[in-house]
């Protein structure tokens, strides 16, 4: 199949006993596609099947649509034409978007940058027949690569990763694999209702709303994420608010740990740069029930944002198997 030959490099000499035989991927036997849609910018990679870069740009659009779409298969159709890669090696396509999505379907369910008019994963595939396409949220992606990466313990039972930055979006991890309800998605920590108001908790708890809160009470117009855990000892408001922010979380949380039975929970994202005492008051509401309060939980934190590794690593593991099934 020649995807694996000799080591065309020097040999490894070995003061005893025979020689290392060394052997190496082909990596011109295939190539795989990232592209990945942000809310403020997007961008397409290619890689061989080393993970090595061959070609990548970034470009910005506003929402995307069909039209866009089209010229982005056309563009990277072009692209790959002059770097002399044949469509049929093109092995796997990955998609990363905000919002969610219906991984088997295609179908948006709910997005800020894509029309719900759009099925990506049709479209993709019809610009690339031979490919295999996959389409997901890209916090699953950032969740894939600690699961892949073995960060943390996902090896038994149900496990939550709960990101919060910009926006706010939680996995649940069962059996090392991110679980998708009847609809396409779980996890939707962020939807929670709060209180009598209906407001939610993504409301409260993203990182920009609690920048605001803070520029409005220093009357700081530049207050950034680092200042928050040497600044917000000074201000009284900011530290209660914080607690009750805190305090939120944990009860959300405490609700879907006791129905999952959850007991390893990682959070990502800027949230991790909050103070520790954040935390403190998160995990004391998360044990304030009858069934978790002697569960010992795993608190961890991902301190990177691997959305595009996790695509990188997922599409060179699709792109082997489409070599197997293929020859």
């Amino acid at each position: 199949m020649d995807i694996i030959r000799p080591y065309a490099g020097p040999p490894l000499k070995r003061k005893k006993g025979g020689q290392h035989f060394r052997y190496e991927i082909n990596a011109k036997r295939a190539y795989y596609l990232c592209i990945n849609f942000q809310q403020k910018s997007e961008s397409f990679a290619i890689y061989d099947l080393i993970g090595r870069l061959i070609y990548t740009e970034r470009f910005e659009t506003e929402m995307v649509d069909n039209e866009i779409i089209d010229r982005l298969n056309a563009k990277i159709k072009s692209i790959l034409s002059e770097k002399n890669l044949p469509l049929d090696k093109l092995a796997a396509v990955s998609v990363s978007v905000p919002g969610r999505v219906n991984e088997k379907s295609g179908a948006i369910i709910v997005s800020l940058k894509i029309d719900r008019s759009v099925n990506i994963k049709n479209k993709i595939k019809e610009a690339f027949l031979d490919s295999e396409v996959d389409v997901k949220n890209n916090i699953d992606y950032a969740c894939i690569y600690s699961v892949l990466k073995n960060e943390f313990d996902y090896s038994a039972g149900t496990h939550l990763y709960i990101y919060v930055g910009a926006g706010m979006a939680c996995c649940v991890i069962n059996d090392k694999k991110i679980v998708c309800g009847a609809n396409g998605f779980s996890g939707e920590l962020g939807m929670n209702f709060i209180d009598n108001d209906d407001n939610r908790l993504n409301n409260a708890l993203t990182v920009s709303t609690m920048l605001n809160y803070c520029r409005q009470i220093t009357g700081q117009k530049v207050f950034s994420l680092s200042m928050l855990s040497t600044e917000y000892e000074k201000y009284p408001e900011i530290k209660e608010r914080l607690k009750s922010v805190a305090r939120i979380l944990g009860r959300t949380v405490c609700n879907i740990v006791n129905i999952l039975g959850a007991s390893h929970i990682v959070f990502a994202g800027a949230i991790t740069n909050y103070p520790k005492s954040f935390f403190d008051v998160l995990l004391e509401k998360l044990k304030d029930s009858n069934y978790s309060d002697s569960i010992d939980y795993i608190v961890d934190f991902s301190f990177s944002e691997e959305t595009e590794l996790g695509q990188m690593l997922l599409a060179r593991s699709s792109s082997l198997d489409w070599i197997m099934r293929k020859y």
